[in-house]
């Protein structure tokens, strides 16, 4: 019998633009866009917008490691 390596991928958790504000500002990053979104970036988050209503927000997906 071979061993076969399982992959496991846990649920993505999904972030909005507010919650990974409060994250960053705890961390010391700047008060703009564009700091805290480098620092989502550097940090493993994916940024992705998405329409609902007509209106457009702005979602972070945090990555997360494959589980072996």
């Amino acid at each position: 019998m071979t061993d076969h390596k399982l992959f496991r991928i846990s649920k993505m958790e999904e972030f909005t633009y507010e919650q990974i504000r409060a994250k960053a500002l705890k961390q010391g990053v700047k008060d703009n866009k564009v700091h805290i979104g480098l620092w989502a970036n550097l940090n493993n988050y994916l940024k992705t917008r998405r329409k609902k209503n007509g209106k457009v927000t702005t979602y972070y997906i945090a990555l997360q490691k494959l589980a072996y």
